[in-house]
Formats: C-alpha cells, sequence, structure tokens
C-alpha cells in the first residue's frame, strides 16, 4: 500500500457518526490515520472538513447525499479525493464532477452494512469519475484488508442495485407486512425450515432502518422500471391461482427454474446448511398480548426437578396459584415460554460466588423474549447422603454452580472425592442410589428426598446470593411493580475498533444514568469480539434512557432493550 509523500492521508467523513459512518471510522482510526467527522452533532462542519481533509468521505442518508455534495464540493482541495459511500451512484457521481478540475472524483459503494465483522471477504464497488493518486491508494487500502474491488459505471452500478437491493428490500418488507396482517399469526409449531428462513431476512431488513429502506426503492430512479416487472408478474401469478390454472402457473416455475438451473444446486447445498442451524431458532412474527394477571392456569417453567434452587425461587416469587413446569435446561425454559407452553420462566443468571451462568445469557441473546423482574435469593449449601457415614463418601454430584461455591470446602473436607456434575442438584440425587455418593441441595431437598444432612453451610463464603430473571413474551406490569423492577437491561453488540465501549459509556454518562452491572459475553461471530450487557438504573421510558440510546447506536450493530430487573 503506497502512500503520497510517505505520509498517511487525512480521511474525512460527513455522517461519520452514524453507523455505517462510525464502522469506516473505526477501521481507520484502528489502522492509525487521522479521521476527521463532520455530522449536525459536531462543531466541525462539514465545509471545513472538506477544506481539511485529503480523502474527503460523503457517506449520510441517499435522501442527503447530493445536496450535501453540492454544499461541501467547492471546499474541497485541489489533490484531494471527493467520494460518496452511498448505494446509488449516478445522481452523485454527477454533483461530484462539478468540483475543482484538480480534484479526485470516484463513486464507492461497500456491498455490506455495518453489521459485518470485517472488510475481509467483502465486495467494494469503484465507479470511476475522475482519478487522482488517492484513489489508487484506497483500492489498494481495502484489497489489504481482504476486500473485493468491483469497477463498473454508475449506471450499471444502479441498474444492479435496483434488483439486488431494492427489489430484496421491498420484497422482505410486503411479506412481513402480509404476515402481520393475519389474524392468528403463525406459531412456532407451524413453521418450516423455509418460512423460517424467510422471516428472518425480513427480520435482518426490518431490524435496520427504515428510512434507509425507503431511500433504496425511492432513491434510484432504475427501481421503477423493474418494479413495474414485479407488479406485472404479481398480477399473473395471482390470476393463475385465483383460477386455478395449474398449468399456467407450472408453465411458468418451470421456466424460471431452467434459466437458474446452474444456481439451483448451489442454493439447496446452501439451503442444508442454513436450515441445519435454524433448528433451534424460533420465529414470532405477531406479539403476544399483555399479561394482566395470575390465575391458577398460569403455567410458569424453571429449572427442575422439585427441590431445585430454582423451584424454591419460583415458590418465593408467586404466591399465587400456579402451575409449575419443571425443565431440565435452562434452554427448555426459553423454549416453553416462546411456545406458550408456559406463560412465565425464572432463570438462573448470576451467583455472587459461581458468577454468571453462561447458558443463561446465550438464550438472552438468542430467544426475543422479555425480562420483566429480578429476584435474589440467599443460598444455603448442604451436603446430603443417603448414609450418615461421611468416611464412605466416594463421590459427591451436583449442579456446576453449587460445586462452584464450595469448591474449597470440598477440598478441604472430601480431597479425595470425585466431583461430578448434573443439569440440576435436584436430577444428581435422582440419579442414583448408591449409598457412596452424596450431594450438594438445598436443605429442603433432603426432607423432600429422604436424605441426611450431613453438614450445612459450606459454602466458600457467607454472601452467596442468586439473581434470578423472570421472563416473558409480553410486559408484565404487575410482577415488575411487585418485585420493585427498577432497571432496564441492555443488550449490545459493538462495532470492533478502539475505544468503542469508552465512547458508549461516555453517552450513558453524559445523561446523568448510572450503571449498576456491566458483563461482557463472548461473541460466536468472527470480528465481534463481544457482546455487551448493561444494567442500567432507569426504566425503559426514562428520557435520559432514550436519548442515550440514540446516541449509542452509531456505535452497535445490535441495541436492545431485553426489560427491567
Amino acid at each position: 500500500m503506497k502512500e503520497t509523500a510517505g505520509n498517511k492521508p487525512t480521511i474525512g467523513i460527513i455522517g461519520g457518526n452514524g453507523r455505517f459512518g462510525s464502522w469506516f471510522r473505526g477501521l481507520f482510526e484502528s489502522d492509525g490515520f487521522t479521521v476527521l467527522v463532520a455530522s449536525r452533532t459536531t462543531e466541525l462542519t462539514p465545509e471545513e472538513l472538506a477544506s481539511r481533509a485529503d480523502i474527503v468521505i460523503v457517506c449520510v442518508s441517499l435522501a442527503e447525499t447530493v445536496s450535501v455534495i453540492r454544499k461541501i464540493r467547492n471546499h474541497v482541495r485541489e489533490g484531494a479525493l471527493l467520494c460518496d459511500f452511498t448505494s446509488v451512484k449516478e445522481a452523485p457521481l454527477k454533483e461530484m464532477l462539478k468540483a475543482k478540475p484538480k480534484c479526485g472524483v470516484i463513486g464507492i459503494h461497500p456491498l455490506f452494512g455495518p453489521l459485518v465483522p470485517s472488510f475481509k471477504g467483502q465486495t467494494v464497488v469503484f465507479c470511476p469519475g475522475r482519478n487522482n493518486a488517492w484513489i489508487l491508494f484506497l483500492k489498494e487500502y481495502f484489497i489489504e484488508k481482504g476486500a473485493h474491488i468491483v469497477v463498473t459505471t454508475a449506471r450499471e452500478h444502479d441498474r444492479q442495485m435496483a434488483v439486488v437491493q431494492a427489489l430484496t428490500h421491498f420484497t422482505n418488507i410486503v411479506f412481513a407486512q402480509t404476515v402481520q396482517k393475519q389474524k392468528r399469526g403463525v406459531l412456532h409449531a407451524y413453521t418450516t425450515p423455509v418460512f423460517r428462513l424467510q422471516s428472518i431476512l425480513a427480520g435482518r431488513i426490518l431490524g435496520g432502518s427504515g428510512d434507509l429502506s425507503t431511500d433504496l426503492l425511492m432513491e434510484n430512479p432504475l427501481f421503477k422500471k423493474v418494479l413495474v416487472d414485479y407488479e406485472r408478474i404479481f398480477k399473473t401469478s395471482v390470476a393463475h391461482v385465483k383460477k386455478k390454472n395449474k398449468r399456467a402457473f407450472v408453465k411458468a416455475f418451470n421456466a424460471t427454474a431452467e434459466s437458474m438451473s446452474s444456481f439451483i444446486s448451489v442454493a439447496q447445498k446452501k439451503a442444508v446448511e442454513l436450515f441445519s442451524s435454524l433448528d433451534r431458532q424460533v420465529i414470532s412474527l405477531k406479539q403476544a398480548p399483555k399479561i394482566t394477571s395470575l390465575t391458577g392456569d398460569t403455567n410458569i417453567a424453571y429449572l427442575g426437578p422439585e427441590g431445585t434452587f430454582s423451584h424454591k425461587a419460583v415458590q418465593n416469587i408467586f404466591s399465587q396459584k400456579h402451575r409449575e413446569i419443571p425443565n431440565a435446561t435452562i434452554s427448555g425454559i426459553f423454549e416453553k415460554v416462546m411456545r406458550n407452553e408456559a406463560l412465565l420462566g425464572v432463570v438462573p443468571v448470576e451467583n455472587s460466588i459461581g458468577g454468571l451462568i453462561q447458558e443463561t445469557l446465550d438464550n438472552i441473546i438468542t430467544y426475543p423474549l422479555r425480562i420483566v423482574g429480578s429476584y435474589k435469593m440467599p443460598i444455603c449449601l448442604c451436603l446430603l447422603s443417603r448414609i450418615k457415614d461421611k468416611d464412605a463418601i466416594r463421590i459427591i454430584r451436583s449442579h456446576p454452580q453449587p460445586l462452584s461455591q464450595a469448591k474449597d470446602w470440598l477440598h478441604n473436607n472430601f480431597p479425595e472425592a470425585r466431583l461430578e456434575t448434573e443439569s440440576s442438584s435436584v436430577k444428581a440425587i435422582l440419579s442414583t442410589s448408591d449409598p457412596q455418593v452424596a450431594f450438594i441441595a438445598d436443605k429442603e431437598a433432603a426432607q423432600k428426598y429422604g436424605l441426611h444432612i450431613l453438614a450445612e453451610n459450606i459454602q466458600d463464603k457467607k454472601y452467596n446470593v442468586t439473581e434470578f430473571y423472570i421472563i416473558s413474551k409480553s410486559e408484565a406490569p404487575q410482577i415488575s411493580r411487585a418485585l420493585r423492577s427498577e432497571k432496564t437491561l441492555l443488550l449490545l453488540a459493538v462495532y470492533d475498533r478502539p475505544g468503542v465501549l469508552r465512547d458508549i459509556l461516555n453517552k450513558i454518562a453524559a445523561r446523568g444514568l448510572n450503571l449498576s452491572k456491566l458483563h461482557s459475553k463472548a461473541s460466536e461471530i468472527e470480528g465481534w469480539n463481544y457482546y455487551f450487557f448493561l444494567e442500567v438504573e432507569a426504566l425503559p421510558h426514562d428520557k435520559n434512557l432514550k436519548e442515550a440510546l440514540k446516541e449509542i447506536k452509531r456505535y452497535c450493530s445490535i441495541v436492545r432493550v431485553l426489560g427491567i430487573t
């Protein structure tokens, strides 16, 4: 990668505080470039930025791109480069070419969004306007980062994007709107892999910006021709279905399949791979009704069987009559609530000694459920067995958390015993009748299952508390009020760049908000190192919190309000 005069260029991004602009800002800054940013909230104006940068990048909404270019093009220095990163090229390129004759001009379209973790493997389209040295620099830089460069005309780019972007967004938005119009919604039990895959595509688009999708449809003039074809084909297909003209419909189907024959085998292979990963994914496109009260018919799922600490938490939290549904795993609790087999779920999330419970965090990320409250319960660990003779104990079996919470005590008192894990403390008790096996559980489990208490309070620290979350498909204000829930739990996935977490925390602190928790969770997506769970001392409707969330979205690929704790 060559650099003019041996120096790195100063890069200016107009719109550098937006989601996509922030992504590129982080990329350039991580490689040591000086990056100037101008936006509505910065002191530096777009005109000032244009006069100071070697490479001026316009990265604003499609609707604003042309007007911003007109505003700053005469301020770009001779020898500098003016380019845009937007999704339509013909109109912006025409306006950029009106800049000073010795300014370089190029239209650039990165064919990805800010959700991608890195540049590696991504495609970037270059639409040449007026050549200069910085264009070659950017091309070499992007290639060095692992990108693939496609060079084409602005007209051809816009023709392709009318199908690749505009048609895709339009189709998926209409699909989602149609599903939402169905009175009873779509239950998970009836969904097929194809439906789940289509729903994920729609969700990916609806999870973005409505303004962006609208601009893709309305700011690309070549989409009008595509839309005419779409409307004509749609009306013809509707007529075939209404008239039960099977022959005509199959003929059109086969003709389309024939035209895509070389791709179909690849698509089917990839579909099998995708479907295998979708087996445990739950899609819900219809919001559940709000909970108004608990009745004797209310199902509550928990980590069972009876006698576990989770079971005790359920009994402590809910004084009303209800049905208890034990589950062998935490994932099973989320499944029950998602499938409407349980109205509420109680899941352990953190222990003061053992730390965070990763399975719970994984499921909070995976399932679109709400946290409607939290409950902290003191934990008193007991060593239980079927005999009174401590010397006969050879194996100690329990859930990993109690084993971790009493590891020092076990090492000092049973150094030769083998430690074995089970999915719950009670399942460990029910797993064997061997008198040489002891268990770690609550005192009430000893009474329920007829065991002897060999030792009490064996936890390593006196302060041993487990926090539980109550999960639901919708808000449950009566539960939240009863548990005095006054904090908001957030999930963030951040763009991977130096200082991004600092920037997020500064935005929260600037609004006078206090964090009571900050947890990180390793991401399984390459390039996104961590998810962050933040507990803020404010309710979701708090004005300052809402403003803070608007500001931190520019740094994050995902911002979810998980609920209140």
